[in-house]
């Protein structure tokens, strides 16, 4: 009896464990102590299996449910066990036997009963492969965006949406970058040079190297040091934005990762900045800190949490400080957004997308924070709206409609806003207008 894969068991059991406690799937694999027991190629294949399986789930469970006569009866651990082999399947190019073989035996493992269920299922949606690919049996008139969809795992109305707003080359290239892994981007700390072994190659941004080698940055022990950052290529280009003479707002700092970003730049352009981040999660906030002292660059910088709709509540002890209102040289609005840019980073990302937040929710919300932080400019200082989606909803149209608010009445837009796509090879969708006042 062939025994299931020790990477198969590891991503099983990750995948598992992750639903349970409600973390993200690559931090449950980054804590199971299973994992860090593989070898790099066991490794390798239990990550590719916990974060393909997770990209595209909501797929994998169509496929399976045309095969499986209640669905909703099956267990839990079971359908993880069905999900992680349709997507060697329908993904990974698995030899059929070998997939469903092991499938069968990693249900086996765990719920005897259910070996026969998964081996028909298994075989069934072996053999329709191609057509469900293919979109056989759907509508003329919607096969080509369903077999889009499914060729990187995705939900229909998403692609559909980015056909909509961007094109269907664009999207179909967004879509091919799906299930590849994302090229990985630094930022140095302005104190180093150059990091030894990582591979890589400098840009256009001073400090940043891209195309690094993943294994090789962690065992260099760079980011435990705060000699560099893990930061996309293109969110680095929306930081520079922000780097210039005068005190800055930045909002919705998150961890910090743009806040390290400009503060190096910063140092490295000899600026002296008076540099405030905003971050609603104190717990972002904390690491925000840590990271910046670890890094010696928090001089000059102000970390507070609160809520960015409300900033005289968050800034009112710089007011009180400073004995007036406090305006900035330049205000940066990192807003929270749908991260349809960075989705093979984030695979829970689309399957976890809810339509009318995406495209009512969110640019409300977005529009919101613009507008509040409109309001800490100072006369003749610039406004920076940021996201990493790439859907208009949340980029062109809250620009368009706040420059047509009371609040917008006295900003103008510098140049044309830029929207990055992500396609084979390239960085995340990022999307970056600025506005000057007046």
């Amino acid at each position: 009896m062939t025994k299931p894969a020790a990477a198969r068991k590891a991503a099983l059991r990750v995948l598992v464990d992750a639903e349970r406690s409600g973390t993200y799937a690559r931090d449950a694999f980054n804590a199971d102590a299973g994992v860090r027991a593989l070898d790099a190629r066991d490794r390798g294949l239990a990550l590719r299996l916990t974060l393909g399986v997770t990209a595209t789930i909501g797929c994998l469970d169509e496929a399976l449910d045309a095969f499986i006569a209640k669905p909703k009866k099956v267990a839990p651990r079971v359908r993880w066990c069905l999900r992680i082999s349709t997507f060697e399947l329908l993904y990974l190019h698995t030899p059929a036997e070998v997939a469903v073989s092991q499938g069968v035996e990693l249900v086996r493992s765990c719920a005897r009963g259910a070996v026969g269920l998964a081996n028909a299922v298994l075989r069934r949606v072996a053999e329709g492969r191609e057509a469900y690919l293919a979109a056989e049996g759907v509508a003329d008139g919607d096969r080509a965006v369903v077999r889009l969809s499914r060729s990187g795992g995705l939900p229909v109305w998403l692609v559909r949406s980015i056909i909509e707003a961007r094109g269907f080359e664009a999207t179909r290239l967004l879509v091919a970058s799906e299930l590849e892994a994302a090229p990985l981007a630094v930022h140095l700390n302005a104190r180093v040079d150059d990091l030894d072994g990582i591979g890589g190659n400098s840009c256009e941004i001073p400090g940043c190297i891209v195309d690094v080698d993943g294994p090789a940055l962690i065992a260099s022990g760079a980011l435990d040091r705060a000699d560099a950052a893990v930061s996309d290529a293109n969110a680095q280009a929306v930081a520079c934005r922000a780097i210039r003479n005068g005190s800055l707002l930045e909002i919705g700092a998150g961890r910090g990762t743009k806040s390290f970003v400009i503060a190096a730049e910063s140092h490295r352009a000899g600026l002296a900045r008076n540099h405030v981040a905003v971050e609603l999660s104190e717990d972002k906030c904390a690491l925000n800190r840590e990271r910046l002292a670890a890094a010696d660059l928090d001089a000059g910088m102000r970390v507070l949490s609160g809520d960015a709709c409300d900033l005289d509540s968050v800034l009112a002890s710089l007011d009180l400080e400073a004995g007036e209102r406090c305006l900035f040289d330049t205000v940066l609005v990192d807003a929270p957004c749908s991260g349809t840019g960075t989705m093979r980073r984030h695979p829970e990302i689309p399957w976890r997308l809810d339509p009318e937040d995406t495209f009512q929710g969110l640019p409300e919300l977005q529009l919101q924070m613009l507008t509040e932080a409109s309001r800490r400019v100072a006369p003749g200082g610039r406004l920076i709206y940021a996201t990493c989606s790439v859907l208009p909803t949340e980029n062109e149209g809250v620009v368009e409609t706040f420059l047509a608010s009371e609040a917008g009445e006295r900003f103008a837009l510098e140049g044309s806003p830029s929207q990055t796509m992500p396609a084979p090879g390239t960085y995340d969708g990022h999307f970056c207008a600025v506005f000057l006042s007046e």
